[in-house]
């Protein structure tokens, strides 16, 4: 095996023994979702991106190496929502009056969070110069496009959020308050599908053709420039709305899953296999690109995005499942789990700042025993979880006052 894999699979693994709960026959863990247990699993997740990003490098991709995380990444993202909707929901029917001041407390701290992020990026690009053009830095700053391209998790997350809010706060929505937030999600979806990685209207001819064919175009006609202009923008939201059925239905779903515990395991870990392998053929065999890297089609893309949501919606169940025997909770990841969301914004400018070590131009650098792949994998581990404390320490100064009263 790789030695590279060796090390990240066999810290990876050694990093959940503490804190690690194996419930005994005919019992369960009944705190698999606690707050402090998901706070641990964000932690976890969170790691598992930068992974899934290193992964996708070209010297990664050509020796193996993390291959594991490579084309899983809208599953952490998936499991994520998941996580975020199982919480708002449990909050809403467990606390009086939440969503009084929600607006002002969840969704205006990650706004704020998002023009933070957006002056980092910005002092980056100032010293790295990559030429943007007046048109671009004012789309940029102002969030109408994307300075970080990973950030496309906050505009999902808001959006979410804004529609539990509006939905939830309703008496008459709230009784169906599950099926219109899946039409939010749904909704999203369609502005992928029917529009594309690039802006439909600028026709067939448009599309990428050979390297270079966006060279002498205008930056906004570039693949993914806009907004929803990628399926991962799409592909795992339906977690979030299972994240609330979830929780709604939980004692009904706990019941049923420890009835019959280990027949219910065996069954669904066959189905989980079979759904692994009818995912992976999608991704490998299929995709949302053509051969030539133009637009797949809004049929093949509407398959996509239908398979990859329930796949993400059932990993999230099989997740749980295996969670009520087998969960990790160490102060560990539980620490990184309340800075995820800086994790994840701050990651990008390491992922560039250091691809000198590991690729010239678009060509993969290999060096003896790939060792620098291994630098590389160090250096921006150890980068982002620095810069996140500063992100962090901006953040919460910056929400001191939204925060100053409890949730």
């Amino acid at each position: 095996m790789n030695y590279i894999n060796l090390i990240v699979y066999g810290l990876l693994i050694l990093s959940f023994i503490p804190g690690i709960k194996i419930a005994r026959k005919n019992n369960f863990n009944e705190d698999y979702f606690s707050f402090e247990t998901t706070s641990c699993l964000k932690g976890i997740l969170a790691f598992c991106v930068i992974f899934h990003h290193v992964s996708q490098k070209a010297a990664f991709h050509a020796t193996g190496s993390m291959s594991f995380f490579e084309h899983i990444g809208f599953v952490f993202v998936g499991i994520f929502f998941f996580c975020s909707g199982y919480g708002l929901y449990k909050s809403f029917i467990t606390k009086e009056n939440y969503l009084d001041g929600f607006l002002k407390k969840r969704v205006l701290p990650l706004v704020i969070s998002y023009y933070i992020m957006i002056a980092f990026y910005a002092v980056y690009y100032l010293i790295t110069k990559p030429g943007f053009s007046v048109s671009e830095w004012i789309c940029k700053l102002s969030g109408l496009t994307m300075i970080n391209s990973q950030a496309w998790f906050v505009y999902v997350i808001v959006i979410m959020y804004l529609a539990f809010y509006f939905i939830f706060k309703n008496e008459k929505l709230r009784e169906n308050g599950i099926a219109l937030m899946l039409l939010v999600a749904i909704g999203q979806g369609l502005v992928y599908i029917i529009g594309n990685h690039f802006p439909w209207y600028l026709g067939e001819s448009n599309w990428y053709k050979a390297p270079g064919a966006f060279s002498n175009v205008s930056w906004w006609m570039r693949p993914c420039a806009l907004l929803f202009s990628g399926e991962w923008w799409v592909e795992s939201t339906w977690a979030f709305v299972f994240g609330i059925w979830y929780c709604k239905n939980e004692e009904k779903i706990l019941a049923y899953l420890k009835k019959n515990y280990l027949v219910n395991f065996i069954v669904f870990t066959a189905v989980f296999i079979l759904a692994t392998f009818a995912t992976l053929h999608f991704i490998w065999d299929v995709g949302f690109w053509s051969d030539m890297g133009g637009d797949l089609g809004t049929g093949k893309k509407a398959a996509g995005y239908i398979l990859l949501n329930l796949y993400c919606v059932y990993t999230c169940f099989y997740l749980a499942l295996i969670m009520l025997k087998v969960r990790v909770n160490n102060k560990f990841y539980a620490f990184f789990g309340k800075m995820s969301l800086e994790i994840y914004l701050v990651q990008e400018i390491f992922l560039f700042t250091f691809n000198p070590l590991i690729q010239k131009g678009r060509n993969p650098v290999f060096k003896a025993n790939n060792i620098n792949l291994l630098q590389y994998l160090a250096l921006v581990a150890v980068c982002v979880i620095a810069a996140s404390f500063i992100y962090r320490f901006l953040n919460v100064i910056a929400t001191k006052k939204l925060k100053s009263k409890k949730n």
